[in-house]
């Protein structure tokens, strides 16, 4: 029975084979062409120069000319898919022959010549019916009259699809290799050229084996037309294929240059999916796919009560504000939503209490400045009583050292600090200085981070501590061009110095120790470079916070539920345990990638001596002093501290505090 139906499906084969080779010699050319239209896409990159996503329709750049494509690209097309392409008319009778005999005895080949497959790209369906393949065959005839071989061959290579939402060899060269068609090696060229038969069968993630077969017969098609020798051939089928797929790197700092460009564009009457756009970004495509892969990371460790916890993650680099990587969602959001880097304002508990602090040290304080660290309550038996208490619950009978209360995060002694040594005012007009625009509300329990922020205010504003106390305000697009490469709009880095470097560098020195030894340590576990921050935990653990920098990055981690009333929990409701170690393994990762490249560490301001000052006094030490420890202090402002410590009138808040 089998042999039957073999048989009889190779005469029916054979009738539609001689059908349709009578009908190509008796068809008279009569069609006109339709219109072409290929449509492309506007593309963002990295500042680097990697492509990082489109916009459009379909993910297609145009490639001008077969000049800017790789000899072996066109070599192994031809090779494979149409040998006779500069003979024939658009029709290759003896490929239509050899497809028919080959899939007669049992390999599927099909006999559309580069010309036939490019005008069923560009005006017909995939329907198998001799109505449809004899259209194609009068459309490829009339191709070929209206252009030169050339032309057809640079259409078909910007039309074919190549897979992974890939369309044009452009966009296949950057999405497999991240490089342009013209610096495609002959490997990966072949690599490229194998998917057109099958995008689906030959996917390099669902079956990188099978592309692997794939591209070696390609390579050995070019021994088969004596492009290479057999011995070439040898030598290249044991090349690994050496894909460069990283696909969605980058998605929510994608779609918020998107956002940004519509707005920047609009006025100019030119819009991203019509116009052939480039779009350059601040990003860097090393910070970012390890910004990626620290958060993939620590998400599966997190458990399934926290799965639904969000992140917002942004880097800004100290200097310029270039926003360098971001991430506004966890894995399993969708990027055209909220995003969470800039578009929410969450308290940021403790990591807030630097401006307390720097503003103290801006005043004249020493991190040897002694802060009470006992219980405390602020408009006691009014409708705005507050009562911090710290972590713990626990505190000391004497006073602890500044840069002690920063480094273990001591919530009474920042109590202490604001409503006895500085104000609420104060410390808001030092955080707006600094760059942070939200309104917070005067009121000392800002100490302790209970005004509302973005993550991208706050590595912004950290910024200014990396950078000797310059702010840049941060923005994610350098320039956009036109397909012809005029520049439509270009940013220009404007940085303000907004705090006296001498403070910048006291600040710092205390948020090295609080990653070397304090809330923070556990960064320690996985990055060993140059890193200061502070961790930040609210009440009722409702937020996550990690703000560290270096001097190459200031990054704002926050982690929490889009419903404030859910609480963080399983052992990942604390900055220091949730969020501290994404930064880690962002940094270790791009340490390690950008081999022998010396991050340095944060400039001493020459106004900066290192001298011992008195725990209990946070002066000088005289004869009488016995707790005395050596600290950074800046000397153009040692002579202050005698008259804050002894003024001549003490300045009245209003406020009655109990301790």
């Amino acid at each position: 029975m089998n042999l039957f139906f073999l048989i009889t499906k190779k005469i029916i084969s054979y009738s539609l084979f001689i059908f349709l080779l009578s009908s190509i010699f008796s068809l008279n050319f009569s069609q006109d062409l339709p219109p072409i239209n290929i449509q492309y896409s506007s593309y963002a990159v990295s500042e680097d120069g990697r492509v990082i996503g489109y916009f459009g329709d379909k993910n297609r750049v145009d490639a001008r000319s077969t000049g800017y494509i790789s000899k072996y690209v066109l070599w192994s097309l031809i090779a494979t898919e149409d040998r006779d392409f500069y003979n024939h008319d658009g029709v290759s009778v003896k490929g239509i022959i050899r497809g028919i005999f080959k899939t007669l005895t049992g390999h599927i080949e099909g006999g559309s010549t580069l010309t036939m497959q490019l005008a069923r790209n560009l005006f017909l369906s995939n329907e198998r019916t001799i109505s449809r393949k004899l259209k194609e065959i009068e459309l490829a005839r009339a191709l070929e009259k209206k252009f030169t071989k050339d032309q057809i061959l640079l259409m078909y290579l910007n039309t074919v699809y190549f897979g992974h939402s890939a369309y044009g060899i452009w966009a296949a060269a950057e999405t497999y290799f991240g490089k342009t068609p013209d610096k495609l090696s002959i490997t990966e060229a072949a690599a490229i050229v194998g998917m057109v038969q099958s995008p689906g069968g030959y996917d390099p993630i669902k079956h990188p084996g099978k592309m692997f077969n794939r591209r070696n017969e390609v390579l050995h098609n070019l021994v088969e037309v004596g492009k290479i020798s057999e011995s070439e051939f040898e030598r290249l089928k044991n090349t690994p294929l050496g894909l460069d797929l990283h696909d969605g790197v980058g998605k929510f700092f994608l779609e918020e240059v998107r956002r940004e460009a519509v707005d920047i564009l609009r006025s100019k009457g030119i819009y991203l999916d019509r116009d052939e756009l480039k779009i350059t970004t601040t990003m860097d495509y090393t910070d970012q796919l390890a910004a990626d892969n620290a958060v993939s990371s620590q998400w599966k460790q997190f458990p399934n009560s926290m799965k639904e916890a969000q992140i917002g993650l942004i880097s800004v680099e100290p200097g310029t504000g270039m926003i360098r990587a971001m991430i506004g969602g966890n894995p399993d959001t969708d990027p055209r939503g909220l995003n969470r880097a800039v578009q929410i304002k969450r308290q940021p508990g403790s990591s807030f209490k630097p401006f307390l602090y720097g503003d103290l040290l801006e005043k004249g304080y020493t991190l040897a400045e002694p802060l009470l660290n006992l219980p405390i309550i602020v408009d006691s038996g009014t409708a705005y009583q507050w009562q911090p208490q710290n972590d713990d619950n626990d505190y000391t009978e004497s006073p602890i050292p500044m840069e002690t209360a920063i480094e273990h995060s001591i919530n009474l002694s920042a109590a202490y600090a604001i409503t006895h040594l500085t104000s609420p005012d104060s410390v808001v007009a030092f955080a707006h200085q600094l760059g942070i625009e939200s309104d917070i509300p005067s009121y000392p329990s800002i100490a302790l981070g209970t005004g509302e922020v973005s993550p991208l205010e706050m590595a912004s504003s950290y910024a200014v501590f990396a950078d000797e106390g310059k702010f840049a305000k941060p923005f994610s697009i350098l320039k956009i061009e036109d397909k012809n490469g005029r520049i439509l709009y270009s940013k220009y880095i404007d940085t303000t110095t907004v705090l006296d470097s001498a403070t910048s560098y006291l600040v710092t020195s205390a948020l090295k120790k609080v990653v070397d030894g304090g809330t923070a340590s556990i960064i320690r576990r996985y990055y060993r470079g140059i890193a200061a921050g502070k961790t930040g935990t609210t009440q009722n653990y409702t937020d996550a916070w990690f703000v560290g920098y270096n001097t190459k990055l200031s990054t704002a981690i926050w982690i929490g539920f889009d419903n404030q009333h859910r609480k963080l929990g399983g052992g990942y409701q604390y900055g220091g345990t949730a969020c501290a170690p994404i930064w880690g393994k962002m940094m270790a990762e791009i340490s390690r990638k950008e081999k022998g490249f010396g991050w340095a560490d944060f400039t001493k301001p020459s106004s900066v001596e290192f001298i011992p000052l008195c725990e209990d006094s946070g002066e000088p030490p005289s004869g009488k002093c016995i707790h005395v420890k050596t600290y950074p202090v800046n000397t153009d402002k040692i002579s202050l501290i005698s008259s804050l410590h002894h003024p001549v009138e003490k300045e009245n808040y209003g406020t009655d505090y109990g301790w």
